[in-house]
């Protein structure tokens, strides 16, 4: 049995046969219908040993995202969704009373100075994430007002802490910088809802018509909105 990952076993009278599903909350399960004999199953997963250690290195990769870093731990790894990259955080003490982070060849961050100072590691950390959002999410937002036909006034970067991104009566839009932790498709959502309130500045039926026009399947990404602060580890929130 050593040789065998950890797995709990669920009898379902509906099933018809062996199941095994593999996730980030549950790890792996084995679903079985009623009678079935348990002692087989050790054997049927050594029969598909290659297909779970395919489908526990998804799910490791996939917790990677769903499982932020402990309160008041600095991040060995940052994962920015949005844009598709993930950088390795390198720690490098030194005499300074500062904290400075720089970027390096293959998406590495080094982050030198005073490295037992936590919140002032955490404040370049927040600093380097804005010019990633400057850098990214700015022209991005700017490049789906102009295939959208909407007139966009100035664009902002801010670190909201209840928003994802506002709009103003002046069409000046405002994108919270932990966007790029969301999946893509949730940020492009995010965008195009703020580029909708240039026209309309409220949720009347107008605005939901022309939400709709831009993107069918707003509804599924509002509802995974309202979850998705799961995403933003500790570190990038100020108030921590």
């Amino acid at each position: 049995m050593s040789d065998l990952p950890k797995y709990s076993v669920r009898e379902n009278p509906r099933a018809k046969h062996f199941l095994m599903k593999v996730s980030v909350k549950e790890g792996l399960i084995v679903v079985v219908p009623r009678g079935f004999d348990h002692a087989r199953i050790p054997g049927i997963l050594r029969r598909n040993k290659y297909w779970l250690e395919r489908a526990q290195a998804r799910v490791s990769q996939q917790r990677k995202f769903f499982e932020p870093e402990p309160p008041g731990k600095l991040p060995e790894r940052i994962n920015l969704q949005a844009i598709g990259e993930e950088w390795v955080v390198d720690y490098r003490p030194t005499d300074s009373r500062r904290a400075t982070v720089m970027e390096r060849r293959g998406r590495r961050l080094l982050i030198y100075g005073d490295t037992d100072n936590v919140t002032v590691c955490k404040q370049v950390l927040r600093r380097w994430l804005s010019r990633k959002a400057h850098e990214h999410l700015a022209p991005w937002l700017r490049q789906l007002a102009d295939e959208n036909g909407f007139q966009l006034g100035r664009v902002l970067v801010k670190s909201q802490r209840t928003r994802w991104a506002s709009c103003s009566h002046r069409r000046t839009i405002s994108i919270n910088q932990k966007c790029l932790f969301l999946p893509s498709d949730l940020v492009r959502y995010v965008f195009i809802h703020e580029l909708c309130h240039t026209i309309f500045l409220n949720h009347s039926g107008q605005f939901w018509a022309l939400l709709h026009k831009h993107d069918s399947n707003f509804n599924q990404a509002d509802s995974a909105l309202r979850t998705a602060w799961k995403l933003v580890p500790d570190w990038a929130d100020s108030r921590q």
